[in-house]
């Protein structure tokens, strides 16, 4: 007897899930600043949304900076890299990872080296 199950979830093109961990909870930023600093704290470290949910990127966050483009911070999960994927990123010092929405939108090559 043969049963219909449906594919795996890997297998499915869906948008990645936030991460667990109370991620849902965090408060969504304004989507156009890369960089937010707290006016009640001007000594405060300047909080980093993710260029796609708008919540903070924090210190332990896995997370990319978009350097040839926007200059937001994404965190890994949101941008749907693998974790093999970002950790050579990140080995590689002559690699700049560049978001999806600046790929399409500015004339960026998608392999660039540092002069």
């Amino acid at each position: 007897m043969m049963h219909n199950h449906p594919p795996p979830r890997s297998q499915q093109m869906q948008a990645p899930l936030p991460p667990p961990g109370g991620a849902g909870t965090g408060k969504i930023y304004p989507p156009n600043q890369p960089m937010i600093f707290n006016p009640s704290n001007p000594n405060a470290p300047p909080i980093h949304p993710c260029g796609i949910c708008h919540k903070e990127v924090h210190d332990n966050d896995q997370a990319i900076l978009c350097e040839s483009g926007c200059n937001f911070w994404f965190h890994r999960i949101c941008t749907g890299l693998t974790e093999p994927a970002y950790q050579m990123l990140r080995q590689e010092v002559y690699a700049e990872w560049v978001c999806d929405k600046c790929l399409g939108t500015k004339n960026i090559p998608l392999v660039k080296m540092k002069p």
